[in-house]
């Protein structure tokens, strides 16, 4: 599919961007290679908790911002409120998940140890976090990045991207 809009487009460049990180971080958690948790003084660690950490608390929170406040309402209003629905339930999802992640990734971004009981929540939640956000990322790609190229007209996009 080509996209005209601004908004769409931007919305898959961030989807994009997403899957590279998850499957890092899936590979991370579920590999065996070296020792684990990770030392303290791993630097390859701290550097992908870190940029992980970043991408959590600004591109996910950024990016959902975006769908609720700008793309949401108008999305109910041409109709398509179960989807709006569907993907609200599922931000509230990933955020209690990343909630409960960042502070782990905090831990480790300042070079403190993780115990083995912290690197199996870091675990646990990662993993969830990358088939969730995966899954969430799959449906807007094929519902909400559509709906939203067809229902901005040029100016609405224009104004939408200028604004964020």
């Amino acid at each position: 599919m080509q996209l005209q809009r601004h908004i769409s487009r931007r919305l898959h460049e961030e989807h994009m961007n997403a899957p590279g990180l998850l499957e890092r971080f899936e590979q991370i958690l579920t590999g065996r290679n070296g020792s684990w948790p990770p030392a303290s003084d791993d630097p390859a660690w701290r550097a992908f908790s870190a940029t992980l950490a970043e991408a959590l608390a600004n591109e996910v929170a950024g990016h959902f911002a975006l769908e609720e406040n700008a793309l949401f309402g108008r999305l109910t209003e041409a109709g398509n409120g179960d989807l709006v629905e569907l993907l609200l339930e599922e931000h509230a999802t990933i955020r209690a998940v990343v909630e409960e992640l960042l502070p782990l990734c905090a831990l480790t971004t300042r070079g403190e140890t993780v115990e083995p009981g912290t690197w199996a929540a870091i675990k646990t939640h990662g993993l969830e976090l990358a088939e969730r956000l995966g899954a969430h990322i799959n449906k807007e790609e094929l519902s909400l990045v559509p709906a939203v190229e067809e229902l901005l007209d040029e100016e609405t996009d224009r104004e939408l991207a200028m604004a964020g």
